[in-house]
């Protein structure tokens, strides 16, 4: 009876002291809060009304809240606030290190000021008492963030965001925010404006519906507008609607938010934005890049280490010259008298993210009218851990087709380029159009067999083009070069003189083969010959893409007679941009001293004689080229899709 008493009375004490804290925590624990503030001793500061829920949904509860550096400095100061968190979080705080993770935190109103150094040091107090507060402070992790009225100022360097924002509720319901500084060091601004109150965060589980919101960011002259809904602004929570922007360079829009995109002309974009999840996806694109026009359809997933850009490109005409920025060709050369871009290309910017990208389009334009278009162009472009390839290149060239892989690997350094290019069944006359008004067809034409396999260092496009190294391999099949042309590079005046009067036919050619080797930058043909019924050429020397030199020798061995032939070999000198020709003057001289001779010694009639041409029993030229090394294996191919959320 007696062990019966005390069971009964221990379990009406457990009972009373259940019911008791049952009670306590419903009424909010009066006193408590802060107390457990002051012993805390993060700069934490509660009024005494202040109510927490310690054993069901925990919880906070305050009609002001503030948080001091130890300097005595406030950092937030918030009226009618609501924390909640949950107790695993805040033991990961406080034993494990993670960062600091709070469920709710809504507040009427709210003054904050946020700094860490670059060394991620804060005045927040946030590092539980005996850890190293001169180690980087983590940012906090906030779910869900409702804030009705309040001001912020951000300085994180970081996050590289230095700010102002101010959030307010207006007396109608709806809801504004906007924000002034800079972000990765460019200038923005920020206005949003909702319907009725809307989330600064958003959590998966707060369940808030989208609300309608406009909002219009500015970065210098780049401009971005959205319309459409969302359920939380500062991560952009179920967004969904459509997306506007315009700017100077589409590279300079991405600046602000770690994308990757290349420098462009002036831009215009339009299309359907939605976020879930992490994931941003850009659909139905229509845009305008300088001249050229655009489409396709992107997603840009932010949940791996390195964010994923992945889509599709397509659309028609895109124009080279608003691909110039991108390699530098938008400004001229820093060296006088040279003509190749020697701006340093964006190599850095490769290592932000990671990209698969196809792109389909209908027209590439040279930009020139003596070059026929490519058409169509198809190609995936793939960036991983910086090394950055354009995979499965084809495009259609003038009846034929280029194809092969292009490949910028900067990890070693100084960047490294890998160019495999081979071209078949090219039309040589309806690609190359020449403006030649005393020739009545094509100086030449054909069909063009080519391979190009080289490789170089650079940071920019001179550079790169400066340290070439690898084989070229170019012949014409099939084709035909002008006899008036032919006879002007032999220098044969009498045929020339009878070409102009009859006019001009192209006669059939035997071989055009070109087959040479770029070192450090300098071509030097192994095999350079055109050769028809006619004359032979012969052509070697060297072209410097290093010093941007030029040094060719063109030697024609004609095969008919002539009764009137300078016939000296032509000099190609100067400098790409200065290029000089003129004859040699060895057998110019030779011929000269000759005539004068035959004049003197016979009748100035005789002097001609030493200019007659009996033409020469010239060898058959081998026309067949080395054959082409293969391109190192490529990646599987994968189409790249938009990301589902």
């Amino acid at each position: 009876m007696k062990k019966k008493t005390i069971a009964l009375a221990a379990g009406g004490v457990v009972l009373a002291l259940g019911i008791g804290m049952a009670w306590a925590d419903w009424a909010g624990w009066p006193g408590l809060a802060a107390r457990l503030a002051e012993r805390a001793g993060h700069g934490l500061q509660v009024d005494g009304d202040t109510r927490v829920h310690l054993i069901w949904n925990p919880r906070l509860q305050s009609t002001q809240l503030r948080v001091l550096a130890a300097d005595g400095q406030s950092l937030l100061d918030a009226r009618d606030v609501q924390l909640a968190w949950r107790w695993g979080d805040l033991w990961r705080w406080h034993y494990d290190g993670d960062a600091l993770r709070l469920r709710r935190v809504q507040a009427e109103s709210l003054a904050l000021d946020w700094q860490r150094d670059a060394a991620g040091r804060t005045p927040w107090q946030m590092k539980p008492s005996g850890r190293d507060r001169s180690q980087p402070t983590p940012i906090p992790t906030i779910d869900e963030l409702i804030i009705r009225n309040g001001t912020a100022r951000m300085d994180d360097a970081p996050l590289q965001l230095k700010a102002d924002a101010r959030f307010s509720t207006q007396a109608d319901g709806r809801w504004t925010a906007g924000m002034l500084g800079t972000l990765r060091g460019q200038q923005l601004q920020l206005n949003a404006e909702a319907e009725q109150g809307l989330a600064l965060l958003s959590g998966p589980e707060a369940g808030h519906p989208p609300v309608k919101l406009r909002a219009e960011m500015t970065h210098g002259p780049e401009r971005l507008a959205f319309a459409g809904t969302a359920a939380s602004l500062l991560d952009a929570r179920a967004l969904d609607g459509q997306l506007q922007v315009r700017g100077r360079s589409l590279a300079a829009m991405g600046k602000p938010f770690g994308l990757t995109l290349p420098t462009t002309p002036d831009f215009e974009l339009a299309g359907r934005l939605q976020h879930a999840s992490g994931v941003w996806q850009l659909r139905g694109i229509k845009a305008r890049i300088g001249e050229s026009r655009l489409g396709g359809d992107f997603a840009y997933d932010t949940r791996p280490a390195r964010s994923q850009l992945s889509g599709m490109l397509r659309g028609g005409p895109l124009r080279l010259a608003d691909l110039g920025p991108v390699v530098g060709a938008d400004q001229e050369p820093s060296r006088q008298g040279r003509v190749l871009p020697d701006r340093r290309l964006d190599i850095p910017s490769l290592n932000m993210m990671d990209a698969r990208v196809a792109v389909a389009l209908s027209q590439l334009d040279l930009g020139t009218q003596a070059l026929e278009p490519l058409a169509p162009v198809n190609v995936s472009v793939i960036l991983e851990d910086g090394v950055l390839a354009l995979d499965y290149l084809n495009a259609g060239i003038a009846g034929g087709e280029v194809s092969g892989q292009v490949r910028l690997d900067p990890r070693s350094g100084t960047p490294l380029w890998h160019v495999n290019l081979g071209v078949r069944g090219m039309a040589v006359e309806r690609w190359l159009k020449l403006d030649a008004k005393l020739l009545t067809e094509s100086p030449i034409t054909g069909r063009m067999q080519g391979d190009i396999n080289v490789q170089g260092r650079g940071a920019s496009m001179a550079a790169l083009l400066g340290t070439l190294d690898g084989p070229v391999r170019v012949r014409i099949e099939n084709g035909s070069v002008s006899h008036l042309l032919t006879e002007a590079v032999g220098l044969d005046v009498a045929q020339g003189l009878g070409l102009l009067f009859r006019g001009d036919k192209n006669l059939p050619l035997h071989c055009a083969r070109l087959d040479g080797r770029f070192q450090a930058g300098v071509l030097r043909p192994r095999t350079a010959v055109v050769d028809n019924r006619d004359s032979r050429l012969d052509l070697d020397g060297r072209v410097s893409l290093a010093t941007e030199s030029l040094d060719l020798r063109v030697v024609a061995q004609p095969k008919d007679f002539s009764p009137l032939s300078l016939r000296a070999p032509v000099r190609v000198q100067g400098t790409l941009s200065d290029p000089r020709v003129a004859l040699e003057g060895k057998k110019l001289t030779g011929r000269g001293i000759a005539a004068i001779a035959l004049g003197a010694l016979a009748t100035p009639a005789a002097a001609l004689l030493a200019f007659v041409d009996p033409g020469e029993d010239v060898p058959p030229v081998d026309c067949t080229l080395s054959p082409r090394k293969p391109a190192p294996p490529a990646r599987a191919q994968t189409e790249a899709k938009p990301v589902k959320g």
